[in-house]
């Protein structure tokens, strides 16, 4: 790569990390929401290091903890920068840092396929500053950060087909890897990358070879490729079977996808996509739409030119979709809440594809600024989306004072009143799945009596006898049913019970009950 190139991209990293960041800050600081999903990730790497019983296994078994492990080291300044917790600062970081990257990586993508600079800048920017992508650039959910490996495994593999060289399937193994450390849908995302190469090697290259030399060029390959996913699913295994006693905690517990999705089956929206495969896909489609214009063009100009029936086009296909499939499945199992986030990726994987795609052009021209003009279109057509409450529920709310944002205001109240008003000697009992902003928010973390604490079982069947000195507890609506004192006393909140006297009430949102001695 040429200096220019190397510089342009250390601008472009530079130049959205620093916008990333300052969104978030003012969304998470200064306007004061934050996503709950984001949030937790936060507290998980919070507990390792501040809670009672500080451990590595308090990052938890249910969510892939690569993220809370790279937001662990930022949290290391908390005792001086506390709203890296409190405000998941640590999580923005994190975020504005991965979104940088994929806009820089699509630059020098687009120079290794011969786009000139101005294009190859062009397109990035166009990506990095559509109004979905950008918001969750600076959110510090996940989605972001399991972007990026998606999409360097993309491009990896466009060289690899391209080139025949080796070298980018070790990288695209380690992609992989730290994909499924980052979400579960890398799984799909795995066997779909591992179809494609089948493809490239079986109908797209050495027609020459005989069946058996391919097979073995295919299973050589496949192991380099797959050797370090299936290696950490088994470690992910053996994790919770130590540690949690089940090595399928992550799955079946009930702060699992499968254990909050039981929640869903009580909304009709939901009810009736269960066990039926037409409406579950229509609903699919309608969700993946918004994020599949550039792809549509793609396909317009291959039809155009003659292209459309070629391997590459449905190796493309073949990752684009793979996510969505997965997600089409858990609809018609009941298993997936459906949040449009879970639909963005054919978006930003037609976005790592396009280097390549214009590189084998015949009008190119033509062919870009159709391109151009889609991803301008999808710009707009998601500032709609995020402004539509029945399409894009979370991202309408993290812009409107809804009942969310309420709800995390009066978070931050508990946690003023409790650093104010109890002292650090005295033992909160609360569940951390329905708590960890307040925790985290706390001037005394470690008076909470959390879920990873050794002795949280024991002290919240027997309150009294464990030396608890408070309970506190949310009201008991929809996902927060889940908390654990309200699954064993599932009436405490509403009518109290004879060992404890109601102490604060906070908006009807949360109580703090004193245990009677």
């Amino acid at each position: 790569m040429k200096k220019s190139g190397k510089r342009t991209a250390i601008f472009i990293f530079a130049l959205i990390f620093l916008m990333e960041f300052s969104f978030g800050f003012y969304l998470s600081y200064i306007y004061g929401f934050m996503s709950g999903d984001a949030l937790s990730r936060v507290s998980n790497a919070f507990y390792v290091l501040y809670s009672r019983f500080p451990a590595l296994a308090n990052i938890g078994f249910v969510w892939n903890p690569l993220p809370s492990i790279m937001e662990l080291f930022l949290l290391l300044f908390q005792p001086w920068i506390p709203a890296l917790a409190s405000d998941g600062l640590a999580a923005v970081l994190l975020t504005s840092l991965f979104s940088a990257l994929s806009a820089a990586m699509l630059v020098k993508a687009g120079l290794r396929f011969g786009l000139n600079l101005q294009l190859s800048l062009v397109l990035a920017l166009l990506y990095a500053f559509n109004p979905y992508i950008f918001y969750y650039g600076a959110n510090g959910l996940t989605e972001v950060i399991f972007i990026y490996f998606l999409q360097l495994i993309v491009i990896q593999f466009l060289l690899w087909m391209d080139k025949a060289d080796i070298r980018p399937m070790i990288f695209i193994a380690f992609a992989l890897a730290a994909a499924f450390w980052t979400r579960y849908e890398a799984i799909p995302f795995g066997v779909a990358i591992s179809l494609a190469v089948g493809i490239v090697i079986f109908k797209m290259r050495d027609e020459q070879k005989t069946w058996r030399e391919r097979w073995g060029t295919a299973e050589g390959i496949w192991i380099v490729l797959i050797t370090p996913v299936i290696y950490s699913g088994f470690l992910w295994l053996f994790f919770n079977y130590t540690i949690m006693g089940n090595a399928f905690y992550f799955l079946t517990s009930s702060y699992s996808n499968l254990g909050q999705a039981e929640l869903i089956k009580d909304s009709q929206a939901f009810a009736k996509l269960i066990g039926h495969p037409w409406l579950a896909i229509k609903v699919v489609a309608d969700k993946v739409g918004y994020f599949c214009l550039p792809l549509g063009v793609i396909a317009l100009i291959r039809m155009v030119e003659r292209r459309i029936f070629r391997w590459d086009f449905l190796i493309l296909l073949l990752l684009v979709f793979s996510i969505p499939s997965l997600q089409l499945l858990l609809l018609i199992k009941g298993a997936s809440a459906a949040w449009i986030r879970y639909y963005m990726y054919p978006l930003p994987l037609a976005m790592a594809y396009l280097p390549y795609e214009i590189s084998r052009m015949k009008f190119r021209k033509i062919g870009i600024s159709l391109l151009i003009v889609s991803l301008i279109v999808t710009m707009g057509i998601m500032l709609k989306v995020m402004n539509n409450p029945n399409v894009a529920s979370d991202e309408y709310e993290a812009f409107h004072q809804s009942k969310l944002y309420e709800e995390q205001a009066v978070k931050r109240e508990v946690a003023r009143y409790i650093s104010q008003n109890m002292s650090q000697n005295q033992h909160i009992l609360t569940d951390s799945f329905s708590s960890f902003s307040i925790i985290m928010s706390s001037k005394h973390p470690k008076s909470f009596i959390i879920t990873s604490d050794h002795d949280f079982q024991a002290a919240l069947k027997d309150p009294v006898g464990q030396g608890v000195d408070f309970i506190l507890i949310p009201i008991p609506n929809a996902v927060l049913k889940l908390d654990a004192v309200n699954q064993l006393y599932p009436n405490l909140y509403e009518h109290g019970a004879s060992w404890t006297t109601l102490y604060k009430d906070f908006g009807g949102y949360w109580k703090l009950y004193k245990i009677n001695r």
